[in-house]
């Protein structure tokens, strides 16, 4: 008898593994939604398919803090696309993103990151300073992209997945060059990847909800 209740688990103890499983499942969904799109649309370079050639890697900007400094997901997105640039000597890396009239830009606050903390050459970096959301990203990058051998598109993996998608919208003959980017870790930045998959999450839902919202009545003298 004093074996058997020896074995038996403490109250405290399941409590605890249910308090742990419950904190980290949205953990572990966060990663398992990062680990998919970091895998989605993504094509295997079959223009080049040993990987050589000019390579264009895209960095999608986000807004800097009101104090204006750089933010943690400028720094995690330029981290991504310096590590994933390849090394040819024509290699570059478009920093894409405008901001509010007289500020520093999402682009120039991440190239200089770039620069100064990645030690990235001033003449790998072209800037695009005027887009305002990440369809904008995209389409004014495209001019940077056009003569690059292959394309990768640099943020975290959920937004870089959604870039990669309005890249096909915009121009699905681009698709045979789209390669990988080094954007998921396993545990890198959890806790950013945590919003980021709420929202993304939230996105799709309410773009369902809109999709399959009945059609208004026009108003009276409409």
């Amino acid at each position: 008898m004093t074996a058997t209740r020896a074995a038996r688990p403490r109250p405290w103890a399941r409590r605890l593994r249910v308090t742990v499983a419950v904190a980290s499942a949205p953990v572990v969904l966060a990663e398992a939604l990062s680990w998919v799109a970091s895998r989605q649309l993504r094509g295997d370079g079959r223009a080049h398919p040993a990987g050589r050639g000019a390579q264009a890697v895209v960095v999608l900007g986000f807004p800097s803090t009101r104090a204006g400094t750089l933010h943690p997901l400028q720094r995690w997105r330029t981290e991504i696309g310096v590590r994933s640039l390849a090394p040819d000597a024509d290699s570059l890396l478009i920093f894409t993103g405008g901001g509010p009239p007289g500020a520093v830009t999402e682009a120039e606050a991440m190239a200089g990151y770039a620069r100064e903390a990645l030690g990235v050459p001033a003449e790998k970096i072209r800037l695009e300073t005027s887009a305002r959301n990440t369809w904008e990203n995209i389409t004014f990058a495209l001019p940077f992209v056009e003569s690059a051998d292959t394309v990768a598109i640099a943020s975290d993996p959920l937004h870089a997945a959604r870039g990669r998608r309005y890249l096909h919208r915009l121009r699905p003959e681009l698709a045979v060059r789209v390669v990988a980017t080094d954007d998921y870790r396993f545990l890198g930045h959890w806790w950013l990847k945590l919003p980021i998959a709420g929202y993304e999450i939230a996105r799709v839902v309410v773009r369902a909800a809109q999709r399959h919202a009945p059609a208004r009545a026009p108003r009276p003298g409409s």
